[in-house]
C-alpha cells in the first residue's frame, strides 16, 4: 500500500464517515469523501465531492474523477438510516409507499449505486481491493422500522451475492452490522419522530457491557474488515458491543 492510494468514503461527513477519514488518513491512504454536503472543517481529505446518492443516481463521470489523487483501492458506503415519516407511522403494515421506497432507496439502492459507479475504477488496479458497507442490528432481529430493517437485510443479500463475481478480480465486499450507535443523525431522526434520546439509558438497558458504540469504534471495525483481512469476503461482521446478545425488544 503507497501514499497514493485512494479510499472513497460516501456518507463522509457523518459522526461514523468522519471516523473512518481520520483513521484512513492516519494510515497514509488519499480519502476522497462523497455527500450531500460539503467537508466538515477540520476533516483533512485528498478531495470532496458534494452530490446526492440517496437513489443510487451515480454520476457517469464522478467515477473517474475519484482517481485524481491515485488509485482507488477500497470503497466505504456508510450512506443510510431510519426515515422520520417511518418512526412516526404506529401502524408498521400502513407505512406509505413513499416513505418505504425512499427509505429502501436511501439504505440499498445507494449501496448498488455506489459499486456501480466505482467498480471500473477498482478494476484498474490490482492487489487487495475492498467494499465495506453498514447496515443495522434491525436487519437482524424485530426491531421495528420495516423499511429500514428490510432494506438493510437487502445489503446483505447484496454482500452475498456480489462477493463471487468480484472475488474473481480479487476485490473483497463485506459489511458491518451495527448496534445502536451515538451519532448526531441518530438524535435528529429521534427528534423528528418527536422523541427524545438518552444514550445513557439505552445503553444501560440494550448493551452488556452498559454503553452503546461510539463512532469511532464503528470506523475501527469498518476499516479493519476492510483493510486488513484480505481472507474475508460475503460476510457480515455484527458491530454492537454484544447488544445483540440481549433479548431484542421492539421499539415502543
Amino acid at each position: 500500500m503507497t501514499s497514493s492510494d485512494v479510499a472513497v468514503v460516501a456518507g463522509a461527513a457523518g459522526d461514523i464517515g468522519r471516523a473512518i477519514c481520520q483513521i484512513l488518513t492516519g494510515r497514509g491512504l488519499a480519502v476522497v469523501g462523497l455527500d450531500i454536503v460539503g467537508q466538515p472543517e477540520g476533516l483533512a481529505t485528498a478531495g470532496w465531492h458534494i452530490v446526492d446518492l440517496s437513489d443510487g443516481d451515480f454520476p457517469e463521470d464522478l467515477g473517474p474523477q475519484l482517481c485524481a489523487a491515485g488509485p482507488v483501492r477500497h470503497v466505504f458506503h456508510v450512506i443510510g438510516g431510519s426515515d422520520a415519516d417511518e418512526l412516526r407511522e404506529p401502524d408498521p403494515v400502513r407505512i406509505p409507499m413513499e416513505v418505504f421506497r425512499r427509505t429502501v432507496a436511501l439504505n440499498l439502492y445507494s449501496a448498488y449505486g455506489v459499486i456501480r459507479g466505482t467498480v471500473e475504477e477498482l478494476r484498474k488496479t490490482s492487489g487487495d481491493r475492498s467494499y465495506t458497507l453498514f447496515s443495522s442490528l434491525n436487519a437482524l432481529g424485530g426491531y421495528g422500522a420495516p423499511g429500514y430493517s428490510s432494506s438493510k437485510a437487502a445489503l446483505h443479500g447484496l454482500v452475498r451475492s456480489l462477493a463471487v463475481p468480484l472475488s474473481r478480480e480479487a476485490i473483497r465486499i463485506n459489511a458491518v452490522a451495527l448496534g445502536t450507535t451515538r451519532t448526531e443523525n441518530y438524535v435528529r431522526l429521534a427528534g423528528q419522530a418527536g422523541r427524545e434520546v438518552d444514550f445513557d439509558r439505552l445503553g444501560a438497558a440494550l448493551v452488556p457491557r452498559g454503553s452503546v458504540l461510539e463512532p469511532a469504534e464503528a470506523a475501527t471495525a469498518a476499516v479493519a474488515l476492510g483493510l486488513e483481512n484480505p481472507a474475508v469476503t460475503g460476510t457480515v461482521l455484527v458491530v454492537d458491543a454484544g447488544q445483540s446478545l440481549m433479548r431484542p425488544r421492539a421499539r415502543s
